[in-house]
């Protein structure tokens, strides 16, 4: 590992792997015989890095669970070394002060054993995040064939050249180099299949030549998963990006909704018990607001037993059955993109469909302009809304509607609110991501955004 790990610095700064700038500066700090070692970071403090498992029903000491787990195994060499490094600067930090060296020279070894100890900090964190994400991933089928957390990933420039990588938080590996998850690069790679071309924010063209995987659960394993939590699962699309408006057309043909066979069985379920009681708030509404069409929630939904709501704004034209494919529903499945990015993003957090529920800020077409008045009487309807969910524990508000609704009824009636965990973020709706108006850093940070709280709210399910 040792002999491996200098030659590939050159790499990282070409391609924003970790910590280029910073590894150049510790080296003109250090010592020339500092310099020469293969890291610049131990500790003498910390214990060793924990590696048991996280929890009791995760299999990580002896990885039964998989049928390999080279990124794991990667985190442990590492800790290996680091763990070695300690004990020599340990070493030499007592040789300073039993044979009376001068003080800057305890001092450089002291120096280094803090950055060891962050380190091995950011090991933990990166290794721990890591675990969750290939859970998670193993859930939802194969990861061979597109880029995810341990992929190792050969890239091919227009010239031919071809640099190999490994797709991680960790620092270095014994094989290969490091690019983080976040990095430029890692960035254009993530969810990517061999043969798509993608370009990095500098301007170079690249093609992914070749993926293997870093991890392969057992198929029985997932198998097992499959059976025991439905969820809401990517399929293909989800490794090739979220959904946006140059390739609408086929995002939105795999809408069921596109199959009346399917939206009539919907409507004809809409009076299944875990939906019924919103439904017929639904009728209420309608009744006290003729002339205005009102959608009721699909009974795919968990409905009345939902611990997380997604507000949306209003209700979108494929909601309405007087539209081509109209369902008549709130659902994930409509034929439009507003669904299709929402499911995308649901996906991408592994959201448990049964656990969630969806609603509009406006039930009905929202007025042009909103007014106080308007936005008291959307509230008004959202506050009794909330009244059939007593499980709510988190909502994903999504637009500035949604968010400025959410509040008014707060001030309405705070106690409707009390304990629930609010993740505030964009509309899933291809305006937001629209390339004609939208530079590519904003419609990235659009999408990233709605990717994190999605799944911090799924991680805040999973944690009550």
């Amino acid at each position: 590992m040792k002999e491996r790990v200098g030659r590939l610095w050159s790499l990282r700064r070409r391609m924003g792997g970790h910590g280029a700038t910073a590894d150049k500066t510790r080296q003109e700090r250090d010592d020339a015989a500092t310099t020469k070692e293969w890291v610049t970071t131990a500790s003498s403090i910390v214990e060793p890095i924990d590696t048991t498992p996280l929890n009791a029903d995760r299999a990580v000491a002896d990885n039964t669970t998989s049928e390999f787990d080279r990124e794991l195994k990667q985190y442990r060499l590492v800790e290996e070394t680091l763990t070695d490094r300690r004990q020599v600067l340990r070493a030499k930090m007592d040789e300073c002060r039993d044979g009376g060296d001068l003080l800057v020279d305890y001092q450089r070894c002291l120096n280094q054993a803090r950055r060891v100890e962050e380190q091995l900090a950011d090991l933990i964190r990166s290794r721990d995040q890591y675990l969750a994400d290939r859970d998670r991933l193993a859930a939802w089928g194969s990861t061979d064939d597109w880029v995810v957390a341990g992929s190792i990933v050969t890239i091919q420039y227009l010239d031919g050249h071809r640099d190999t990588f490994v797709l991680t938080e960790r620092p270095l590996d014994t094989e290969y180099e490091t690019v983080s998850y976040d990095s430029p690069l890692g960035r254009a790679v993530r969810r990517r299949r061999v043969g798509d071309k993608v370009s990095l924010p500098a301007g170079a063209q690249l093609t992914i030549a070749d993926i293997a995987p870093g991890f392969r659960m057992h198929s029985n394993t997932a198998d097992r998963r499959s059976d025991d939590h439905s969820k809401v699962r990517p399929n293909s699309a989800a490794a090739e990006g979220a959904p946006a408006q140059r390739d609408a057309e086929r995002w939105i043909a795999k809408q069921r909704c596109s199959d009346k066979a399917y939206r009539d069985d919907l409507y004809r379920r809409r009076t299944d018990p875990n939906v019924r009681p919103i439904n017929e708030y639904v009728d209420l509404l309608r009744s006290q607001r003729p002339g205005q069409f009102i959608p009721y929630v699909a009974p795919t939904y968990g409905g009345i037993r939902a611990r997380l709501l997604t507000l949306m704004q209003d209700p979108g034209p494929k909601t309405d059955t007087a539209n081509h494919n109209g369902s008549g529903m709130i659902c994930l499945e409509n034929t439009d993109l507003t669904a299709a990015r929402q499911k995308y993003f649901m996906a991408e957090a592994g959201v448990d469909v049964s656990q969630i529920v969806s609603w509009n800020a406006y039930p009905w077409p929202k007025p042009h302009p909103q007014t106080d008045d308007s936005d008291r009487e959307a509230a008004v309807a959202l506050r009794c809304f909330l009244e059939l969910i007593p499980q709510l524990e988190v909502v994903v508000l999504n637009g500035v509607v949604a968010k400025r609704v959410w509040g008014v009824m707060k001030k309405l009636d705070r106690s409707v609110a009390v304990g629930v965990c609010e993740f505030p973020t964009f509309h899933t709706s291809p305006r937001a991501v629209d390339p004609d108006v939208r530079s590519v850093e904003y419609i990235e940070s659009v999408n990233r955004d709605l990717r994190d709280k999605y799944i911090a709210a799924a991680r805040k399910l999973d944690m009550t």
